[in-house]
């Protein structure tokens, strides 16, 4: 029953319209659901103290779904609201929060400019760039409203919109129109006029295409970006004073387009993705608002065939966003003109402009799966996501994948309970779409989908033993059907926080599963040309897991390589017939091949398969001794090479392997005759000793650590290599990994264990806070004359920049660190007390955020027990506000009492 109401408020909270509210009481939704009411009370009221739903606190109580709002993009400060008013007028009261995509791809984008306009003393410049038409002009419009709504300009501060290509080729008439000019200026100047600076005082002036300026014009600029002041053209004696925010933008590569001078003065530069580079789900969201405001202006539903939206999706046209809205208006107003006398207006692909019939012509040709048409009425707002119930049935999973995983992260629930409760989940699910009435089992794009689902099972089985059956075959092409290669979690925010961790946890885990379902479901991508989800990655990981697929095969492998069209590929297939089983790959080599080729076909078969029981090279002739030495370099199991490659060779061989036979028990036994080389290789050991780094957010954090080392360590470690390399590669490929085979790794530095049993691992953490700096100095001692105390106070220094450069968007990381570690010195000296290394670290950690958190207004939560908790510690708190005295000065802020306590809490430990 909770799975059924969960649903049903889901889409009834998606569909809300004005005069539906009373469909969301207790009893309208026990009616509905012919179900008693006390019942749904009940359920109702523990999903609100779960956080699942948001209480209206109206006659009668209203309960909405928290998920579906969400997904609406509408911005939530709390579970419960006295009235629907009250819900809905923050979402007008937040001009940026309301952007489509505001919690997916612009989230990091929406942050910078938040930061800028409540940045103090007049805001930060803008620097808006994107391709024409991806919404530079309406970013900068609802910037000007978000500044009057957070009141740092008066609510009729104006808004100025200039284009300066008008007046590319006459920098004259650019710059009377910024800064205005005296009578007699120039020629027909024949009166004073006011320029848009002016004009703009106290409000916000908007250029856009700004790379038109000329150099002079940029210049002009900047002096009045650092002074706030200006001459009109003709007099420079006149000196005029303006409050000017700028907002400026450009479709040109910034680097090549301004002065440098220019650019220093830029700290705010947002690059806007185009259309087809965001994710789906914004997509369908906008082509969905162009077609209710059209919906709207016509008083009309309107209904739109599927295939115009995929259209209207997948196409990727010059113009972007601007271009997509105006061909909705075209073919809206188009359909209109011939069915105006209708209630319902059907939108086709016909109603086009002509220019584009080509392009869909082209698009449609391909087989495509059909979905019912999509329904926009006028006069309505929460109807963006119309997706159909399978999509909102995979979207409830993932979310509560994601709920229940979070569960797991922070104990309060038990990792198997967790993957059982998923793999029942996903079982049910896929119960259903295998018994799915709503299409036809023979239609092409499924049929399409069938074909090669059956083809990348056949390569898993050749390649890794994986078995086929026609269940598995069905099920996952419903799965890929009925989702249609939609990216439902690409927006989701706490998606994008999980991902890394939910990925290296079913690696873990689900070994088996994960790598099988990686494996098939990028190979399955590659033949459809469609883009690989990782959502789909884990759905399948569950998938298999229920199917109780055995682990990966860990027998010796082999290889037979032989020049010729397919002189290999027979010896192979004859051999792998006659023993019953898929023993070995086969390379077919031109005979002009390089060893260079030869090398790197061999080390992409070592990196995709597991070779940890070593691998056998059954050659016909070449360069023999020199693949050997060249292969010992990447090698971290035995390799055995045998050249003069004939059948018998390679049955014998593949009897011992079948047998089960060890990669030295198949080298001792294989018989040398005259003509024949055997010759067994193990890995080499005699390698330059290296530190591999690495950090599951990605590689740029891997180079900061590895930056951070070389300097901690300095010239002591001339002859030791720091590597930073890829936290996933890590995890998934253990010793397999380039670094392993080209260093001997003393250990691994990282924020996330890769999970490597062979190669020691020491925490970021654990290093900064001093714990692991002795079991950092013993793995070294032969390599580094280490001087422990020196090497705490490097790292913990060198840490905090780092990581005080990736929080702080508006502030000088160098400039802020040195003043709090003057006020932290200071509060040392005040309280008579030596602060530790773990101390010290989160003090200036939290301190260089705390003050650019109160630049932007921004809060900590309340504390009820502040009252108490002052008296109880004010003395400690006046210690620490003093020595922050000159902190506050440098920039006019004030330390509240709720961050003065938290210092307090940290000083205390």
């Amino acid at each position: 029953m909770k799975k059924e109401l969960d649903e049903y408020l889901y889409e009834l909270t998606m569909n809300l319209k004005e005069g539906s509210e009373e469909r969301f009481s207790a009893h309208q939704i026990a009616e509905s659901l012919q179900l008693n009411r006390s019942t749904i009370s009940s359920y109702l009221n523990q999903a609100f103290r779960d956080g699942e739903l948001i209480k209206i606190k109206s006659y009668p109580v209203l309960f909405l779904h928290k998920q579906a709002l969400e997904d609406a993009e509408l911005f939530l400060t709390k579970n419960e609201y006295d009235s629907l008013d009250e819900l809905f007028v923050q979402k007008e009261g937040n001009a940026l929060e309301e952007i489509i995509g505001a919690n997916g791809s612009l989230k990091e984008a929406l942050d910078q400019i938040k930061t800028a306009v409540l940045y103090p003393h007049n805001g930060l410049p803008i620097l808006l760039m994107g391709v024409s038409g991806s919404g530079k002009t309406f970013l900068a419009e609802k910037i000007h409203e978000y500044a009057k709504e957070q009141q740092v300009i008066e609510a009729d501060a104006p808004f100025i919109a200039y284009n300066c290509a008008q007046y590319y080729n006459n920098p004259e008439l650019l710059s009377s129109a910024l800064f205005g000019h005296t009578k007699g200026a120039f020629t027909g100047a024949d009166q004073q006029h006011s320029g848009l600076i002016e004009k703009a005082d106290g409000g916000i002036l908007f250029l856009d295409e700004v790379h038109r300026l000329s150099d002079e014009g940029q210049e002009k600029l900047f002096t009045f970006m650092d002074t706030g002041e200006f001459s009109p053209m003709g007099d420079t004696s006149i000196r005029k004073k303006a409050q000017v925010r700028l907002i400026f933008a450009t479709t040109e590569n910034v680097y090549s387009a301004f002065l440098p001078t220019f650019l220093r003065r830029l700290p705010v530069i947002v690059t806007l993705p185009k259309f087809q580079n965001r994710p789906q789900s914004e997509r369908l969201r906008l082509i969905d608002s162009f077609f209710i405001t059209e919906s709207d202006i016509l008083d009309k539903e309107l209904q739109v065939s599927y295939q115009m939206i995929d259209f209207l999706l997948n196409s990727d046209l010059e113009g972007n966003v601007g271009k997509i809205k105006n061909i909705i208006k075209y073919a809206c107003g188009n359909a209109y003109v011939h069915q105006k006398e209708s209630d319902i207006v059907q939108v086709r692909l016909r109603d086009l402009p002509l220019e584009y019939s080509l392009k869909f012509k082209e698009q449609f040709s391909k087989p495509k799966k059909q979905l019912p048409n999509r329904r926009y009425l006028p006069n309505t707002t929460q109807q963006t996501q119309l997706e159909s119930k399978e999509t909102q049935m995979l979207r409830s999973f993932f979310v509560e994948m994601l709920t229940e995983f979070k569960k797991v992260q922070q104990k309060e629930s038990l990792t198997q309970r967790f993957i059982d409760t998923m793999v029942d989940r996903v079982t049910q699910m896929m119960d259903e779409f295998i018994f799915q009435e709503t299409y036809k089992k023979e239609e092409s794009f499924y049929s399409v989908l069938t074909y090669h689902i059956r083809q990348s099972l056949d390569m898993m089985y050749d390649s890794y033993g994986f078995e086929q059956d026609g269940n598995r075959v069905v099920s996952l092409a419903s799965y890929l059907y009925l989702k249609d290669n939609e990216d439902i979690l690409g927006s989701h925010y706490e998606w994008k926080e999980q991902k890394n961790e939910l990925i290296e946890f079913l690696n873990g885990s689900l070994e088996s599963p994960y790598w099988f379902a990686k494996k098939l479901l990028t190979h399955l991508s590659q033949q459809l040309d469609q883009q690989l989800f990782e959502e789909d990655i884990v759905f399948v990981t569950f998938y298999f897991y229920s199917l109780q697929i055995s682990d990966l095969p860990s027998d010796v492998k082999s290889i037979v390589l032989a020049h010729g069209y397919s002189t290999a590929s027979s010896l192979a297939n004859v051999v792998n017939r006659m023993l019953g089983k898929n023993v070995f790959q086969a390379y077919d080599m031109p005979i002009n091949i390089t060893l260079d080729k030869v090398e790197a076909q061999i080390i992409r078969y070592i990196n995709d398969y597991r070779t940890d029981s070593g691998l056998i090279l059954l050659v016909d002739m070449g360069s023999f001794n020199q693949l050997g030495e060249r292969l010992s370099k990447h090698i971290k199991s035995p390799l055995v090479i045998i050249d003069n490659v004939s059948t018998p060779l390679v049955l014998e061989v593949g009897d011992h392997i079948v047998k089960g036979d060890s990669i030295t028990e198949v080298y001792e036994a294989i018989t040398v005759e005259k003509r024949i080389q055997k010759q067994l290789i193990i890995p080499e050991i005699n390698k330059k000793k290296a530190i591999v780094t690495c950090c599951y957010t990605g590689m740029g954090s891997a180079t900061q650590i590895q930056e951070i080392l070389q300097k901690c360590l300095g010239d002591a470690a001339k002859d030791l290599t720091i590597v930073p390399y890829d936290y996933k590669k890590l995890l998934e490929n253990k010793l397999y990994e380039a670094p392993f085979q080209l260093y001997d790794v003393l250990m691994i530095v990282g924020t996330e264990n890769p999970k490597i049993n062979q190669v020691p691992y020491i925490g970021l953490d654990q290093l900064i806070n001093g714990e692991a700096v002795e079991e950092f100095a013993e793995l070294l001692q032969d390599q580094v004359d280490l001087d422990a105390e020196t090497l705490k106070s490097q790292l913990i220094f060198n840490f905090s920049i780092n990581k005080i450069v990736e929080n702080l968007t508006i502030l000088d990381a160098t400039k802020v660190l040195r003043l709090v570690q003057k006020a932290v010195k200071e509060l040392e000296q005040l309280m008579a007390i030596e602060f530790s290394n773990n101390q010290l670290f989160l003090l200036y950690m939290h301190c260089c955020s705390m003050i650019e958190r109160i630049l932007r207004k921004e809060t900590v939560d309340e504390q009820e027990d502040i009252d108490e908790y002052v008296q109880r510690e004010g003395k400690n708190m006046e210690l620490i506000h003093q020595a922050f005295k000159e902190v506050e000065k440098e920039y006019t802020i004030e330390l509240p009492v709720l961050e003065l306590r938290l210092l307090n809490d940290i000083v205390k430990e």
